[in-house]
């Protein structure tokens, strides 16, 4: 077989139910071969929505999600999706073509040194350049993407190699990567885990992306629910479920940090004992990293020993995944009983109440409709939500409760505009069980980003329902001007909108408005656009500048 044939095989073998490309010479070979099988290949309208379309499948689903571009300005176009599943420990596997090995360096045409490219955000990366490499590489790449903290890994295959002769053994010398040696591990803190926990009166549990990642909401449900400690957690962290079990015991306090709930952020300032459990301590979270380390004791749990006091100092470093750090507390026979903790859990419980929303006359509140359709109970649960990047996002955080693990994604680390449309197209063919239909969160800049994946639409999956925030500019930019600019909105403005509705009928979509004149009966018709089966393009025009640092 060729070596076409080969990595087509063995994608089969691995279970890969879909890629997501976008075709050039160097690689129609690979093409031909993964058509003559039943992987489906969705065909994006550009590389950075392929790669951001395989970043939301493996966000959905914890699979590794494929992507296919060819060499040069393919390659280079992957960039952004790359970026953002190495920034959210997702895992991918792309494959690249590249010039024949007898043209690498000669600057031959549509080359790019991708490897060089994308070192930085990549787990690991191979360039196949001879026959030898190509199976010991496939096969080391998807044990790389999926190992402990997971992430995108790159291949970037020659030309010719894709032509050449293999036999159809499988390799026998796959080396996986060294692991250091772990002497923080649970059960080697456990005596100190169990002496802070016993000290402290205002304990907090910060959970972030690992506990999605490694499936331990309902084990993070039961510790909480046993130790009466509250849970924040960080936008990563958006996507766990507190499991039904447990969760009239469990006070869930919302997002921590910059664009967090009151209640979360008061726990962060006044407690005396965080819990980090998977979370990188990030800039979002944390703003001042010396003096959360200085205010308080913390414990951090990360798969991923380098997150261990890179930002904030750890007085009880833990490395190993979210579940076992958990399941080992759980059965712990040290845990003081929930309500010990019953005055600082009222307090932060008195926190919680919604604000009532200021209402603009003119136009819908963007807050209002997010708020009114995670009320649309019947309906929210059996939704996914995709949020792109922007105001419309963090207030989708602080306003959409998802009701299943995984059910909230978005591009966190990297926050990548231009998110919504790709990430929800991968989300749509492999959703969490139960899940029914995607709705997409998005911002009128950000949709602009990568609104030709419109045309994808129609080989989804599932119907989504992408709802538009129209309010005319850069709307959190324009924030941060009036706060440190002295309102100088310089280029934030989007004067020349297309007529949104217009576009999404040109790609085929049903389109429904939501105006101010929606208002009074804002959630029958909400309740109506989430009954329908098909795409559904919901342009919200919100003109809606309000403060964030208010809600």
């Amino acid at each position: 077989m060729t070596g076409a044939e080969y990595i087509a095989r063995f994608l089969v073998r691995k279970g890969v139910e879909v890629i997501f490309g976008y075709p050039g010479a160097s690689v129609l070979d690979l093409y031909d071969s993964i058509s003559k099988t039943d992987i489906k290949h969705i065909l994006m309208r550009h590389e950075q929505g392929a790669s951001l379309a395989a970043s939301g499948y493996a966000k959905a689903s914890g699979k590794v999600g494929l992507c296919i571009a060819t060499s040069g300005p393919g390659a280079a176009n992957l960039v952004t999706g790359i970026a953002d599943a190495y920034l959210d420990s997702a895992p991918m596997l792309i494959i690249t073509g590249q010039v024949d090995t007898a043209y690498i360096g000669r600057d031959a045409f549509q080359e790019a040194d991708i490897l060089g490219i994308t070192m930085p955000i990549t787990k690991h990366s191979y360039l196949v350049r001879n026959p030898a490499m190509l199976k010991k590489s496939l096969w080391e790449a998807w044990e790389v993407a999926i190992s402990d903290r997971p992430g995108p890994v790159l291949i970037d295959v020659a030309q010719d190699i894709f032509k050449a002769e293999f036999d159809d053994a499988d390799p026998s010398d796959i080396v996986l990567p060294r692991k250091r040696s772990n002497s923080s591990t649970v059960e080697s803190q456990l005596d100190q885990i169990n002496d802070a926990l016993s000290q402290s009166h205002r304990p907090l549990i910060l959970a972030g992306g690992g506990v999605v990642t490694g499936k331990a909401s309902k084990v993070l449900s039961k510790f909480s629910a046993k130790s009466g400690i509250p849970v924040a957690f960080t936008l990563p962290g958006m996507g766990l479920s507190i499991d039904s079990e447990y969760r009239a015991d469990v006070n869930i306090l919302g997002l921590a940090g910059i664009y967090g709930s009151e209640a979360a952020n008061a726990a962060m300032e006044q407690c005396d004992l965080v819990i980090a459990i998977g979370c990188r301590m990030s800039d979002r979270t944390v703003r001042n990293f010396k003096l959360f380390s200085e205010g308080r004791r913390i414990i951090h749990c990360d798969i991923d020993s380098a997150e261990i006091n890179k930002n904030v100092v750890a007085d009880i470093p833990v490395v190993c995944d979210a579940a076992h750090f958990l399941e080992t507390l759980c059965n712990s026979e040290n845990i003081r009983p929930a309500n010990s903790l019953s005055s600082w859990n009222e307090y932060l419980k008195s926190l919680k109440t919604r604000k009532p929303i200021s209402i603009p006359e003119q136009f819908l509140s963007c807050r209002e409709i997010l708020r009114a359709l995670n009320n649309c109970e019947a309906k929210r649960n059996d939704a996914l939500y995709v949020a792109d990047v922007g105001n419309h996002q963090m207030r989708a955080a602080r306003e959409i409760e998802p009701c299943f693990e995984r059910g909230f994604i978005t591009s966190c680390g990297l926050g990548a505009m231009g998110f919504g449309r790709p990430g929800a197209i991968g989300a749509s063919f492999s959703p969490p069980e139960g899940c029914k239909q995607i709705i997409a969160i998005c911002g009128d800049g950000g949709f602009q980003m990568t609104l030709e994946e419109l045309a994808v639409l129609k080989a989804t999956k599932l119907p989504i329902k992408i709802f538009l925030f129209d309010n005319f500019s850069l709307g959190m930019i324009r924030k941060m001007q009036d706060s440190l600019y002295e309102g100088r909105h310089t280029d934030s403005e989007l004067d020349f909108n297309p007529d949104f509705e217009l576009l999404a009928q040109a790609y085929g979509l049903d389109v429904a408005r939501l105006d101010v004149s929606a208002r009074n009966d804002l959630e029958t018709k909400l309740n109506e656009i989430l009954d329908k089966q098909e795409n559904l393009f919901v342009h919200c025009v919100t003109g809606d500048l309000e403060s964030l640092t208010n809600v």
